[in-house]
């Protein structure tokens, strides 16, 4: 370039160098999906409750009281035909009274699904699930009184011993469908979740191309 100082002429060769053979820094990473964002586990939990498997729920649920209630009247009538209404031989009455109060907060949770129900009722289908099992010892008991008793009486007993184990059966495959339920729902839903990202590749200007290969600057 006539008429410009060498000076200023190296100086202007410098900094184009810069410019171009300088260490361009990395774009920002940009989400690959924005779909994929972390999204709170009780909100998680809330849809698979309420839309997913609401209908299961509370088939499960509705099973749980029938079953129950049948098992109560069942079972005392049992108990006082075979041992005079013992209090010691009730076990499935209070096991009854345990699977309606969580038949009905099953129902209520797929009516209004949150966090502290579904913990809430994965505890107390655990703890059915023991009592039921207990309860079962109340139905092989032997009772002397039923020594005195005609054929008729202990077909009346044994049916009603069948239809009292069969109802707590019934309860306990209900209670293990909701801890299936519970299990599959917290094992789709509460695993850590991050954002996959990419890195955007910088395209080469076509008219730069030229100086990085070169070196060599036209002034």
């Amino acid at each position: 370039m006539p008429g410009v100082p060498e000076t200023t002429r190296n100086m202007f060769q410098e900094g184009l160098h810069q410019v171009f053979f300088k260490e361009r820094p990395l774009p920002s990473p940009v989400p690959a999906d924005e779909s994929t964002a972390v999204e709170p586990m009780e909100d998680r939990l809330v849809r698979w409750f309420g839309t997913v498997v609401n209908t299961r729920l509370l088939m499960a649920g509705i099973v749980q009281i029938f079953c129950a209630a049948f098992c109560i009247l069942c079972t005392f009538s049992y108990t006082c035909l075979t041992f005079s209404c013992s209090a010691s031989m009730t076990a499935p009455i209070w096991c009854g009274l345990c699977y309606i109060a969580t038949g009905s907060l099953a129902i209520d949770l797929q009516r209004k699904p949150k966090k502290f129900k579904v913990m809430t009722l994965m505890g107390l289908n655990i703890f059915n699930l023991l009592f039921g099992v207990c309860s079962f010892i109340t139905f092989f008991v032997k009772s002397s009184q039923m020594e005195k008793a005609t054929p008729q009486q202990r077909i009346g007993v044994y049916v009603l011993k069948g239809s009292g184990f069969v109802s707590i059966l019934q309860c306990i495959l209900a209670a293990k469908y909701m801890l299936f339920l519970i299990w599959k729902g917290m094992k789709s839903y509460s695993g850590l979740y991050r954002q996959d990202y990419i890195t955007v590749i910088q395209h080469s200007d076509e008219h730069a191309e030229p100086l990085l290969e070169n070196e060599q600057f036209s002034l």
